[in-house]
């Protein structure tokens, strides 16, 4: 029985085509959140969006709710056609929201330490795990012909488990704001 290690899993993952582009496109997002962050006004969804953050610590549950969503959007993707397609606009999706949460923290003065301690540091963990998730359905949609994580099963979890992370340590970040 050839059993692989788990973050041995995740180096074979992140050289694959479909990881890089998957990249890229959370870049794409990212750029297009961050020019819609910059001009919003106050009134706007963005900037309602962004004092959001300070409510999480009443919004606990909901908030890991949220991060695990993003993850398991990976595999319901699979069961839409082309799947490639919806797994990226997926990742796009969430480039963008993440960039105009930070964008429009800068346009507030007390709102950019909240919104990057609360949006960008959770995100160093949440975004490379929904990346892999992604890119670990895209992969095994190739290899078997079908969508199936039966062979990445413990990675997937460990990307749910990243993003369930991602999403208290942003919860974390918000209560010592009120503080």
């Amino acid at each position: 029985m050839n059993r692989q290690h788990i973050l041995g899993f995740f180096d074979d993952l992140v050289r694959t085509p479909a990881f890089l582009f998957l990249c890229a496109v959370f870049l794409c997002g990212a750029v297009a959140g961050s020019l819609t962050g910059l001009r919003a006004v106050e009134g706007d969804g963005a900037v309602e969006l962004a004092t959001l953050l300070g409510a999480l610590p009443e919004q606990a549950f909901r908030s890991v709710l949220c991060a695990l969503l993003w993850i398991v959007l990976a595999p319901l993707c699979a069961l839409l056609r082309p799947a490639p397609l919806f797994l990226s606009a997926v990742v796009a999706a969430r480039g963008f929201v993440l960039a105009l949460t930070l964008a429009v923290g800068l346009g507030q003065q007390e709102g950019l330490l909240l919104s990057f301690g609360a949006a960008a540091l959770p995100a160093a963990v949440s975004v490379p795990a929904l990346l892999a998730a992604c890119a670990m359905v895209w992969q095994s949609g190739e290899a078997a012909g079908r969508y199936s994580l039966r062979a990445c099963r413990a990675p997937f979890v460990m990307c749910l488990l990243l993003a369930a992370a991602g999403a208290l340590l942003r919860v974390a970040f918000a209560a010592l704001w009120q503080i």
